[in-house]
């Protein structure tokens, strides 16, 4: 079973604790490749015969990135929208992503008291994640509960979470992911 992860994180090696942690973890599993595409695509210019080529020959497709402005960033949205395409993800000839399996996997910087109804924004993160879930009820896919942890944004003098807290946070969150990944590998193995 191949695992495609969509990286999606603009500036992973100098801005981001977490989600550098949780890529070194997974990127283990030898079925896994992580597609970095802010890392492959810096002009945004997207290879979509390529994307779409991974996600073929993928039965298991991850999104991960961190939650910025309630949903995720801009480029991979752009991939999004160029390689989800009439004919390849949905409608008569659209079948390629039917019956894979799509776990959304996304760190969020606030706390889970502000991602609630009362909350600073008022809904939670997975109300904010249905696009995505349509998306994958709309191309056929398989459509796992997002794997989401909180208080995970770590900038001293600005927020009060500490760096060895998000780096526990974010070990257990890629133990999380790389379970859930090795679980569904050997489910199709027996």
């Amino acid at each position: 079973m191949k695992v495609s992860i969509i990286l999606a994180h603009p500036d992973l090696e100098n801005a981001s604790l977490a989600n550098k942690i949780i890529i070194k973890q997974v990127k283990s599993i030898k079925e896994v490749e992580v597609r970095d595409l802010y890392k492959m695509y810096p002009d945004f210019k997207i290879d979509v015969e390529a994307e779409q080529k991974a996600l073929e020959e993928s039965e298991f497709i991850v999104f991960q990135f961190p939650f910025y402005w309630y949903g995720m960033p801009g480029m991979l949205k752009e991939w999004l929208d160029k390689v989800f395409v009439y004919g390849f993800a949905f409608g008569p000839d659209g079948s390629k992503l039917e019956g894979k399996d799509f776990l959304i996997s996304t760190t969020v910087g606030g706390s889970p008291d502000t991602y609630q109804e009362g909350g600073n924004n008022h809904f939670t993160v997975e109300e904010f994640l249905r696009p995505l879930e349509q998306t994958a009820r709309l191309t056929g896919m398989i459509f796992d509960n997002p794997l989401v942890t909180y208080d995970m944004l770590y900038m001293p003098d600005i927020y009060d979470n500490k760096k060895e807290d998000v780096e526990y946070e974010a070990r257990a969150h890629a133990r999380r992911l790389f379970n859930f990944i090795t679980g569904r590998i050997a489910s199709t193995i027996f």
